[in-house]
């Protein structure tokens, strides 16, 4: 009865089926493209932990502490570092290869205006606040992304940059990008992907969205225009001026003429160019 509740035979406890079974788990997800492949990087660099605990498991199974055997207990040791693995792959723990998955761009070095193009078959969150001209960090979900190069000139006081995806990024594929861009220049800005932009922050000269998503952004003074390809959501103060030239959904108070809409707040501000074919839905936001 007892060697029954302890495993399914001799030296091998049926606890053992708890570590195992979690990674066979992760891996699972990961080949069924929900989890980055780069878990398994991760995986193999852990390479001491896993010997370790089969060295212990080997070595020790019939040593006794007390009534107990140790070979029930290192697969609970086992399972903690499963657990402990899991977190620093999910949060991005600075010892595990796919955190190194970054690209850094240069310091602000006083520019005052830059464009930035990041077109990809995948997702794409943008944030301000940046300590750096610009940051990508990979969405850690399955996909077939990775971190991008960057293809960079300067003219004065002027950076365009160009993200552009490898075209085998091997284990290190992701589901897009994290893009945190500095507050500090006047952007403009080329996005083609699922798009995820909070873009109050920044100050934006121009804009261009293909894809879908939603897009948020902030009050403006002067006449910017937005292109509008694909399917999106942009919210927009109350505050603020804006038009849309095309055919678009937007708030009750705004007026409709032939030529598309406009907000009750006249003046310069934003100007939303609707492709043929392309759904537009503004809304008003606090």
């Amino acid at each position: 009865m007892t060697r029954l509740a302890v495993g399914f035979g001799r030296g091998f406890p049926r606890v053992w089926l708890v570590p195992i079974g979690w990674l066979t788990v992760l891996l699972g997800i990961a080949a069924s493209g929900r989890l980055s492949r780069s878990i398994v990087a991760d995986l193999i660099a852990w390479w001491p932990i896993w010997l370790a605990v089969t060295l212990a498991a080997v070595f020790l199974r019939e040593r006794k502490v007390g009534q107990f055997r140790v070979a029930g207990i290192v697969p609970l040791v086992a399972f903690f570092f499963v657990l402990l693995f899991t977190w620093g792959h999910l949060v991005g723990w600075t010892i595990m290869p796919s955190a190194s998955q970054r690209l850094v761009g240069p310091e602000l070095a006083g520019y005052t205006d830059a464009t930035l193009q990041a077109e990809i078959d995948g997702r794409i969150a943008v944030r301000g606040g940046g300590e750096f001209l610009y940051r990508v960090e990979p969405v850690k979900q399955g996909g077939g992304i990775g971190i991008p190069t960057a293809a960079e000139e300067v003219l004065d006081g002027s950076v365009s940059v160009m993200l552009q995806p490898p075209d085998d990024p091997g284990l290190f594929s992701f589901a897009g990008w994290r893009l945190t861009l500095a507050d500090a220049p006047r952007w403009s800005l080329t996005l083609d992907g699922a798009i995820d932009a909070d873009l109050t922050s920044l100050t934006i000269d121009a804009l261009a969205i293909d894809g879908s998503g939603e897009v948020a952004l902030a009050r403006v003074d002067d006449e910017t225009v937005v292109t509008i390809g694909g399917s999106f959501l942009v919210t927009v103060p109350p505050d603020t001026a804006a038009r849309v030239v095309g055919e678009a959904s937007v708030p009750a108070t705004w007026s409709i003429d032939s030529r598309g809409a406009g907000s009750p707040v006249l003046g310069a501000g934003w100007v939303f160019e609707v492709r043929p074919g392309a759904t537009l839905r503004v809304a008003e936001r606090p």
